[in-house]
Formats: C-alpha cells, sequence, structure tokens
C-alpha cells in the first residue's frame, strides 16, 4: 500500500470499530490492532483518534451538502415541479447514505456529554446540515415555491425528522426499504398530515375570501 491508501485503510478500520463499540469505547491501540500497523504508522498519519473522528464528519458534511444544495427551489417552477425537486434531493441523500451506512449510523447514534471536542465536532456538523436546509427553504420562499415560514423552525423540524427516519431504517431496521417510502417522506415535508382541503394554505385562503 501507498501512502493514502494505508491512511484510507487505518480510517475504514477506526470507522467500523467506532460503529461497533463507539468512539468514546475505542482506544488508538484498538485502532491498531485492527489495522495490523505499527503504532509509529497510525502517528505518522494521525495525532490521536479524534482526528479520524474529525476527518469523518468533515467528510459527512460535504456528503449532505452536496445532497441538499444540489437542486434549487426557487426556479422549482421553471426548472421542474416543487415534488420532482424534492424527490430528486432525497434520492440523492439516500444514496449518498446508503454508500456511507456505517458513518451515517456511527454520527447519527453518537452519544454527547464526554468529550468536550467530541461534542463540539458532532454540534457543527448538524449545525451545517440546519443551515443548508434553512437556504434551501429561504431560497423556496423568496421563489413563491414554498409559502412563508420560519426557516429556523421548520429545518428543525425536518432535521429530526431525518434522523429518526435514519435510526429506524438503519439502526432499528423498522423500514425494510426507505425507497418505497418517499412518497409518503415527501408527500409528509410538501403538506404535512392534513387533506388538500384542510391544509394550512387552503384555510388562509378561505379566510381571505
Amino acid at each position: 500500500m501507498n501512502r493514502e491508501q494505508r491512511r484510507e485503510h487505518i480510517v475504514l478500520c477506526a470507522t467500523r470499530l467506532f460503529v461497533e463499540r463507539g468512539v468514546h469505547n475505542t482506544s488508538v491501540s484498538d485502532i491498531i490492532e485492527e489495522a495490523r500497523i505499527a503504532r509509529s504508522t497510525f502517528y505518522a498519519h494521525f495525532t490521536n483518534k479524534m482526528d479520524i473522528f474529525q476527518l469523518l464528519v468533515n467528510r459527512f458534511a460535504v456528503i449532505m451538502h452536496g445532497a441538499i444544495l444540489g437542486i434549487n427551489l426557487s426556479q422549482a417552477k421553471h426548472e421542474a415541479p416543487l415534488t420532482v425537486q424534492i424527490r430528486e434531493m432525497t434520492e440523492r441523500l439516500v444514496g449518498a447514505i446508503e454508500r456511507n451506512r456505517d458513518l451515517t449510523l456511527l454520527l447519527i447514534t453518537a452519544p454527547l456529554g464526554h468529550d468536550e471536542d467530541f461534542d463540539k465536532s458532532v454540534s457543527e456538523l448538524f449545525t451545517q446540515v440546519l443551515n443548508a436546509i434553512r437556504i434551501q427553504l429561504d431560497d423556496g420562499i423568496a421563489g413563491g415555491t414554498i409559502r412563508p415560514l420560519s426557516p429556523p423552525i421548520i429545518s428543525y423540524a425536518i432535521m429530526g425528522s431525518i434522523k429518526q427516519m435514519l435510526l429506524q431504517w438503519l439502526s432499528y431496521r423498522d423500514i425494510p426499504d426507505i425507497r418505497t417510502e418517499l412518497d409518503d417522506i415527501i408527500g409528509f415535508i410538501l403538506f404535512g398530515i392534513a387533506s388538500r382541503d384542510h391544509s394550512p394554505s387552503n384555510s388562509q385562503s378561505a379566510k381571505t375570501r
């Protein structure tokens, strides 16, 4: 293996241990043993295990940003219907998560309160994801494809739904194939649980007539 291949090998072994045992219960010695490398080889690439965790956080942030910001909701009327745009974004997210299942599980199940640097990394990750969601909401509201709402509050609601859905799918296995549920998920994001006749926009229209 060349240097980059060996570095990636260490990252993969560490990720596997982080998922199986948790970051806090995995030591540098565990990673060295799993990767079957010399201690000096580990420290030639990383200072400690948190270097690897931060690398994984950064990778996941790039993946989520690319999926969420890959469409332009403000132009949905012109380029494609809003439902088509949301489906495209959702399918991109699902595909990215399927290709990074272990990394996703690691980050959505990470327990906080044990290490300040760890907590900061996880918090910054989800702040970046929330900001990406808010950008899409702001653009959609500005373009008239999304009704006026509070982007910060709605981004929390969407983020919470995403995290719980991922837990039910990847960890608890209550959702065998999430792709078969996309229509319901997208319908909920766009319309909530009310029927069209009782949706907030229709209720507001009725009041103004």
